[in-house]
């Protein structure tokens, strides 16, 4: 019986084949030899970042108008997004894959940013004080804030001790106003005690307080820093006359410099020295003309940060590089006289030595009313537990920030390795981790590499918290700038901050850096490739032949239909942020 709704053949026409079904009854998955796989990576900034921030999540929170969201992600591995946000060294963005493209996105800016807008409750699901065991950790410098930040995060008893009246460390004490607001830096701090540390202030460590006093604690950190200043003469001459860089920096003010009339020379190439040249220029009002700074290095050569150098110079500040003292020379009520030589630096890669090398017998004298030594700094090490090994004026530890002793831990500038904010954060960090693992008799080897980003020498503590199963970043890949597809971008300029004008600024102690306003910072925020990251673009979506990609609203994740993906590779490749790939077939 022929079906009444069949199609009759008219033979007058051409032969035409019809179909009652859909195309869904072709599964054109049978002939799939390769699938894709949706996988967040990491982008080369957070692997670049000493403190392995997240940093291209951050940027997807923003660019959705999520300011809290984004701060947030910062938070999980940064106790000092305003700090950082102002003085970091941005390694971040020399590692930025859109500086192959056209110039690398002002990440330092942006976290400034959201610290300076951003709102986060960061008690809000944290397990404050849910566990017995009580932890100490002396100093209160951007190491041990950020050990005591990540041990509270993790349950435990905090108890601070700092030698000071005020906490900060070297942030408070050795890093200038005008690059680093005390507002600021107090907003911080107050956002870490937040999390219910205990902090004792005025109280040192091995003179005030004995460590055998500290035996009940369950664990101790130790990061006291290098709290001196290098010395570079040995002279009879009043205090004052010559003293350090660190010196200088913790009190201006007590050292009577205010005269514009005395020579001062700064010796040294590093931030400390042109700190010291750039805060004596503001206690003269803006007149640097009897300032000079000494440098053995070049220009190029130079410790601190080319833009503060850069800064330094626009301010009015002379600088003479390749120039070492060679003999100092002081007669009865008359000025130093220097002699100094012309030289060269040697640094060595791997340890960070120096070595400065004479060139030529040629010798200059120059003269000064006060000499100010910025080369290098030191700890003092006689309040230190008996037993803890020192070597080279440095606690020994090994990479986990391990002591000789069982239950003491250390980080920051007292264990060596670069003297910056980020790495001393990142320090803490890794403290914090060997003493969870210490306490719960975890192995903090296989913590560490489960937990790590890429090759670095950095982990994600947030990872380590919430365990590798709740987090959807693969830690291990790293996006090359060749697995960005750029046809999906366009040129832009980078959003430079704002900056007062030298006459203005070298006047005064206000900041330097003005930020970047919101609304450039939009413009930058959509500059990011977000690369690794996948940003609901769908672009998948829009290029698979067999629609056949398939997106969970719910859990707002991306996967494909086994039964008509053909793997044909066209997601993989129209994927602007490499977070698509092809992987043979398993069936």
């Amino acid at each position: 019986m022929v079906p009444p709704n069949r199609a009759v053949l008219n033979k007058s026409e051409p032969l035409t084949a019809v179909s009652f079904d859909t195309s869904l009854i072709f599964k054109t998955g049978s002939q799939r030899a390769e699938r894709p796989v949706f996988v967040n990576k990491v982008a080369p900034c957070c692997h670049a970042c000493p403190i392995g921030i997240d940093i291209p999540a951050a940027f997807h929170r923003a660019s959705r108008g999520d300011i809290d969201g984004a701060l947030r992600i910062y938070l999980e591995e940064n106790p000092l997004p305003g700090v950082c946000g102002r003085v970091c060294y941005h390694p971040c963005e020399a590692e930025c894959n859109r500086g192959n493209f056209d110039e690398s996105i002002n990440t330092r800016s942006f976290e400034r940013f959201l610290s300076d807008r951003g709102q986060v409750a960061i008690r809000t699901g944290v397990p404050v004080h849910s566990r017995r065991e009580r932890i100490a950790v002396i100093g209160s410098g951007p190491a041990g804030l950020s050990a005591a930040y990540h041990l509270a995060r993790s349950g435990y008893h905090i108890t601070l001790f700092e030698a000071k009246s005020e906490p900060g460390g070297m942030l408070r004490y050795g890093i200038p106003s005008y690059r680093l607001p005390r507002p600021i830096l107090d907003r911080e701090i107050e956002r870490i005690h937040s999390l219910g540390i205990q902090t004792r202030l005025g109280a040192t460590v091995g003179k005030d307080l004995g460590f055998k006093e500290l035996e009940s604690f369950d664990a101790v950190f130790i990061s006291i820093g290098l709290q001196s200043g290098t010395t570079l003469f040995e002279t009879d001459s009043p205090e004052g006359d010559i003293l350090t860089g660190l010196d200088f920096l913790a009190d201006p003010q007590r050292w009577s410099l205010e005269d514009d009339t005395q020579k001062t020379l700064i010796i040294g190439g590093g931030n400390v020295a042109i700190d010291a040249a750039r805060s004596l220029l503001r206690l003269r009002k803006g007149k640097g003309g009897n300032i000079t700074v000494l440098v053995p290095e070049s220009r190029d050569q130079m410790p601190a940060l080319p833009e503060e150098v850069k800064e330094a110079l626009e301010e009015g500040i002379a600088i003479l590089n390749g120039w070492a003292p060679h003999r100092l020379h002081r007669g009865n009520g008359s000025p130093f006289s220097l002699d100094f030589c012309r030289a060269e630096v040697k640094r060595d890669e791997e340890s960070g030595a120096v070595e400065i090398i004479r060139v030529g017998e040629k010798i200059q004298k120059y003269t000064a009313d006060r000499i100010i030594v910025a080369i290098g700094q030191s700890m003092k090490s006689d309040n230190l537990p008996e037993g803890i090994e020192i070597r080279q004026g440095k606690i020994v530890t090994d990479r986990f920030g391990r002591t000789s002793l069982p239950k003491v831990f250390s980080g920051g500038d007292a264990i060596g390795g670069k003297a910056f904010v980020a790495d001393a954060i990142a320090s803490g960090k890794m403290g914090a981790l060997s003493i969870s693992c210490f306490i719960e008799g975890r192995d903090v080897e296989t913590a560490f590499e489960t937990h790590q980003i890429g090759s670095s020498q950095t982990f994600s503590f947030q990872h380590f918290i919430e365990g590798p199963q709740e987090n959807s970043v693969d830690l291990k890949r790293v996006v090359s700038f060749d697995q960005i597809n750029t046809l999906f971008f366009s040129g832009a300029a980078r959003n430079n901050p704002d900056e007062l004008e030298p006459e203005a600024r070298k006047k005064t102690g206000e900041e330097v850096s003005c930020g970047v306003d919101p609304a450039r910072m939009d413009e930058e925020i959509c500059r990011c490739f977000r690369c690794g990251t996948c940003s609901d673009c769908e672009i998948c979506l829009d290029f698979c032949p067999d629609i056949s990609i398939i997106r969970d609203a719910q859990l707002g994740i991306y996967s494909f239909d086994a039964d008509y993906c053909k793997g044909c590779g066209v997601c993989s490749v129209a994927c602007p942020r490499g977070v698509i790939e092809m992987v043979g077939e398993t069936r």
